[in-house]
């Protein structure tokens, strides 16, 4: 997936397969890369559609802190949303997980690590 806008690039290869899914992400400035991430998820517990649905929703819902590294959660009927980050990072340097539970079972996990390139 990508998207340009002006000197902004973003570039998203990613690769699914029985409900696993990993990837790399950056952000060029000027053809430059200045930002990345990577990273995995399962949702065996989950269709394509349920996913969709549930993860966008509080995505949405939570788009200033969610995958950043503020605590994030958010309860949608038996849905619930989690989102932890490992440390007190910003935009310069960030790692965590999400999680997604379905009355109070686990039913699908994110991992995710990234930061800066360049000042």
């Amino acid at each position: 997936m990508e998207y340009r806008k002006g000197d902004w690039f973003y570039r998203d290869v990613y690769y699914t397969g029985n409900s696993i899914f990993m990837g790399v992400d950056v952000v060029y400035f000027k053809d430059r890369a200045v930002w990345g991430s990577s990273y995995y998820g399962n949702f065996k517990g989950m269709t394509e559609q349920e996913i969709d649905a549930v993860l966008r929703a509080a995505l949405m819902e939570n788009w200033k802190t969610a995958r950043t590294w503020q605590r994030v959660e958010w309860t949608k009927g038996e849905y619930k949303y989690v989102c932890e980050p490992d440390f007190d990072g910003s935009i310069e340097e960030m790692a965590g997980m999400e999680k997604i539970f379905k009355n109070d079972k686990e039913i699908y996990c994110f991992f995710y690590a990234g930061g800066l390139l360049r000042n």
